[in-house]
């Protein structure tokens, strides 16, 4: 019986490749833009021995946990308000499109109402 245990072959390497697999999830996570840089991540490796009665034979469970950096939060706003007939209706608010005021839509149709645009002058114009 050999007095030394290889961790590299333990339970048919199965030792070495969770430990693998977890340090991996560790250098992924560090690579995600969406988790903070400064949090500590670490890999722990847990072996459970569970031994018989006669103390002859010990059965050995590997567990190879990695503790992660949670994602950074993302934050948006909503926009509640009802419609005609009093339903709520909630709509995520975005930055409009650069140099657009407003849409005006036609409530029966749904269509969108095109200003009208007046030019007084090349290169001036008001919009009603």
């Amino acid at each position: 019986m050999a007095s030394k245990i290889n961790l590299n072959t333990f339970a048919e390497g199965a030792l070495l490749e969770r430990a693998n697999q977890a340090i991996l999830a560790v250098l992924e996570n560090i690579a995600d833009p969406n988790t903070d840089h400064k949090v500590k991540r670490k890999v722990t490796i847990e072996l459970t021995f569970v031994t018989d009665k006669a103390r002859e034979m010990t059965q050995v469970e590997v567990v190879a946990k990695p503790k992660l950096a949670p994602q950074s939060p993302v934050s948006s706003v909503i926009l509640i308000d009802t419609d005609s007939n009093g339903k709520v209706l909630g709509t995520e608010f975005r930055k409009q499109i650069p140099g657009q005021q407003s849409i005006v839509v036609d409530q029966d149709t749904g269509e969108v109402i095109e200003p009208k645009v007046e030019t007084l002058e090349p290169g001036l114009q008001i919009v009603k």
